[in-house]
């Protein structure tokens, strides 16, 4: 049956008209920054909290070849602490007596130890082990009930290394601040590279630039698409245990109705994508970022997006005409969203290297396409022409399998009753109708 444009644009309007004045649009309009936000916020609420509570241990080195550095040590670090009155988030060292070998030996005084931090009388306890003759390498044994907390073993480790220079600078008659004065290390500049638009000179990477921009266009396009897919498939459903679908059908074919409430979820998608981009062009703008978003990169922006809306709204309209209430889309829904996270799975692999054979495969995979390689856009080095353009096909041809399939099972499921289809079942309405 040929489209009815007229129809498919009636049923569009309304799809659109519907969905932006109601309550749930409202609430995604503002759930984007307010996910995006909190979630800034948190980090650096979270980033600035430190655990101020003191670390006490114990230093076992029967030796004492460094146990007597690392107690002055821990009289310097608490002097600091006390000297800036609060002002250095930092908990203080506590440093315990070491405790005497008694009957059982070391692994009797080990238990003990380690029985002491289970019961939170300790944070930890260092075991040295001093190395052959002056210029030997100790071992250092921390054992801790938290080993994520690494704080005091990094400051151990730290002072140990610190003493063992010296003691090797001492024999070997070096001097120790003119040793550190010659070792001092020399910073490296992250530029980008040279342009002959700017004369030749190459500018500094920029943090925004390379690595905000494309993160939140990323989480942009996946937003508004969460955000617009599972709504379709709620209206599906409701509509269909309303049997509002079967009035509508009297009027407009399945695949008009389909291909109606698609494009005017679409725009929805649109609105709230300009909306976004408009507030997030403007807090650019003023923080000097005017030109952080090329016309090309935003024509991109707009064209994946469309495209996403069109792959997963498909989709999710068929899990919908399929199914009879909400708690038997569940059981279907799990492709889809598996499909959906894989960019948020394998982002941070991408943003890390774009150009690596795992970020070529995942951008050129249709499902991820628009969020992977859009995002890639944004980065240096940008994709090669030819890995877009073979993405905006594959992408494209997916998304149009996307609804003819889901056309199918749309049409098929929209007014059948009755037992939820397996995967299977949809499998076969959307090959043979």
């Amino acid at each position: 049956m040929p489209l009815d444009l007229r129809k498919i644009q009636v049923v569009a309007g309304a799809e659109f008209s519907s969905s932006v004045r109601t309550k749930s649009f409202l609430i995604s309009l503002l759930a984007l920054p307010l996910i995006m936000g909190g979630s800034v916020l948190l980090q650096l609420f979270v980033g600035s909290q430190v655990d101020a509570k003191p670390r006490r241990f114990v230093v076992v080195d029967d030796a004492q070849a460094f146990a007597p550095t690392i107690a002055k040590a821990v009289e310097s670090y608490n002097a600091q602490i006390d000297a800036a009155g609060g002002k250095i988030a930092q908990p203080r060292f506590v440093l315990e007596p070491t405790p005497a070998l008694e009957a059982g030996g070391d692994a009797a005084r080990a238990l003990a130890l380690s029985d002491r931090v289970r019961r939170g009388e300790l944070d930890a306890y260092v075991e040295i082990v001093p190395g052959d003759g002056p210029e030997g390498s100790p071992t250092i044994q921390y054992h801790s009930n938290n080993p994520n907390d690494d704080l005091l073993r990094r400051w151990v480790t730290e002072t140990v290394n610190a003493e063992v220079r010296a003691r090797r600078f001492r024999v070997a008659g070096i001097d120790q601040a003119l040793a550190e004065r010659l070792s001092r290390p020399v910073a490296a500049e992250n530029l980008q590279l040279a342009d002959r638009n700017d004369a030749g000179v190459a500018r500094k990477v920029d943090p925004v630039r390379t690595m905000a921009v494309p993160a939140i266009l990323l989480f942009t396009v996946f937003l508004v698409v969460m955000t617009s897919g599972p709504q379709l498939l709620n209206s599906v459903i409701e509509e269909k245990m309303s049997r509002i679908s079967e009035v509508l059908l009297g009027s407009v074919s399945p695949f008009d109705l389909m291909m109606g409430k698609l494009l005017g979820n679409a725009g929805v998608a649109m609105l709230l994508a300009s909306l976004y981009l408009g507030a997030g062009y403007g807090v650019a703008a003023y923080h000097g970022y005017a030109d952080v978003i090329s016309p090309g990169l935003l024509a991109a922006l707009v064209g994946f997006l469309f495209v996403a809306v069109l792959l997963y709204g498909s989709l999710y309209m068929a899990v919908g005409a399929a199914c009879n209430d909400l708690k038997d889309a569940q059981s279907l829904m799990w492709p889809v969203m598996v499909l959906s996270m894989l960019p948020v799975f394998t982002w941070t692999a991408v943003l890390k290297n774009p150009a690596s054979a795992l970020s070529v495969g995942m951008s050129l995979f249709p499902p991820a396409t628009p969020f992977l390689m859009l995002m890639r856009m944004a980065m240096q080095p940008s994709p090669p022409a030819w890995q877009v353009v073979l993405s905006v096909v594959l992408a494209t041809a997916t998304a149009l399998a996307c609804v003819w399939a889901g056309g199918r099972i749309f049409r098929t499921g929209l007014l059948m009753q009755g037992k939820t289809p397996s995967l299977a079942e949809l499998a076969k309405w959307a090959l043979k109708g």
